[in-house]
């Protein structure tokens, strides 16, 4: 991370309660989940993962709301479900890898908190989650051509972040803490 981005962000926004509330994004198999439980309990923050909320308040998992229900139907309960959270909460979110697909979404997030983008490259994703039976878009007859395509289309979007993390060759504890020195600077 750039040390004068940080700075930056410091000096605009030092009495900004959206400084509080720890956004993660980034593609699947990037370590959002996993980093952000693990980060939460590092910074006594509450912790939101959209997918199992969505999961729970739906009462079917992510790939059965995609087969009956279609993708927009999900990317509609995942603008819902972000809208629900209020800005300025101690909290971490990680989020979907395709929230960044609504553009409300990312509205919504900016206006909630600081984001993190998790990045990857497609062939260190792609070993981390193949076989993965839970990933409804790689449900494709060559799904390792198929994420670096979600990847190539997305990645313009998750670049937009506050904060970028690369997350190769890097454990979860590596990751959490460089996010948790980026919050503890801006944060004071």
């Amino acid at each position: 991370m750039k040390q004068w981005k940080i700075l930056k962000i410091m000096s605009n926004t030092q009495e900004n309660s959206k400084n509080r509330t720890i956004i993660l994004t980034g593609m699947m198999g990037a370590g959002k989940s996993t980093v952000g439980s693990i980060l939460s309990r590092k910074l006594k923050l509450g912790f939101i993962d959209l997918d199992t909320l969505i999961e729970k308040n739906q009462k079917m998992s992510i790939p059965e709301i995609f087969k009956t229900l279609g993708e927009e139907a999900f990317r509609e309960m995942e603008y819902n479900t972000i809208n629900s959270v209020k800005a300025g909460q101690k909290l971490v979110i990680s989020t979907g890898g395709g929230v960044v697909e609504n553009k409300k979404n990312i509205e919504k997030l900016r206006q909630t908190g600081r984001i993190y983008y998790l990045e990857a490259s497609a062939d260190v994703l792609y070993e981390r989650i193949k076989g993965d039976i839970k990933r409804p878009l790689l449900m494709t007859k060559d799904p390792e051509k198929t994420l670096k395509e979600i990847l190539n289309k997305r990645r313009a979007k998750y670049e937009c972040a506050d904060f970028k993390i690369n997350t190769e060759n890097k454990t979860a504890k590596e990751i959490t803490d460089e996010i948790a020195e980026i919050y503890e600077k801006i944060n004071g």
